[in-house]
């Protein structure tokens, strides 16, 4: 009797740390950083701006979803643009959720993000410059607007060719877009 006792004592040690191991596994994998990220499927030429979707994946939509009003709680929200090439002078400006921007939607808009500018033409053969902005304070806006952060589950970059700032034959081009989610460390 005592044997049959120590034998499900011991199964049941092993079943519930099995479920705290797969627990903590879990909370590991939630805690993030979460990132999704698209290819452009062509170049920046002229007036056309070029737009590209982003899946995101649970955690990423709980955590913009839920993005509360102050910076310090909130979560980093990182875009990465990789890949830039440009001719000189060439300035495109980013949206977030606003696939119908267009050279007319300047740096005041709530869903404008940043721009990036090119000082140099690149070689030919050279890579492109990778550019991080910071989305966070983006997301906070149209939040704050009662827009909605996350139309689906998406989020859409929009790459804008800043008026004047390259000829209308020029081909800007970007490789690669990614958004990064991330917690606070609590």
């Amino acid at each position: 009797m005592l044997r049959r006792h120590s034998a499900s004592r011991t199964k049941m040690a092993v079943v519930f740390g099995s479920l705290a191991l797969s627990a903590a596994f879990q909370a590991v994998a939630d805690s993030g950083p979460f990132t999704a990220e698209g290819v452009p499927g062509s170049a920046i030429k002229g007036s056309v701006p070029v737009t590209v979707t982003l899946h995101l994946a649970g955690g990423a939509r709980d955590l913009l979803r839920k993005m509360p009003d102050r910076p310090s709680e909130g979560p980093t929200a990182r875009l990465t643009l990789n890949g830039f090439k440009a001719p000189s002078g060439a300035s495109v400006r980013v949206f977030l959720n606003f696939a119908q921007a267009g050279a007319t939607n300047g740096t005041d808009d709530p869903h404008y993000v940043g721009a990036m500018t090119s000082f140099d033409s690149p070689a030919p053969g050279a890579p492109g410059d990778d550019i991080i902005l910071d989305a966070a304070p983006t997301l906070r806006k149209l939040k704050g607007r009662n827009d909605r952060v996350l139309p689906g589950d998406n989020v859409t970059v929009t790459l804008v060719l800043a008026p004047g700032t390259a000829p209308d034959d020029a081909a800007i081009t970007v490789d690669k877009v990614t958004l990064t989610v991330e917690p606070k460390a609590k």
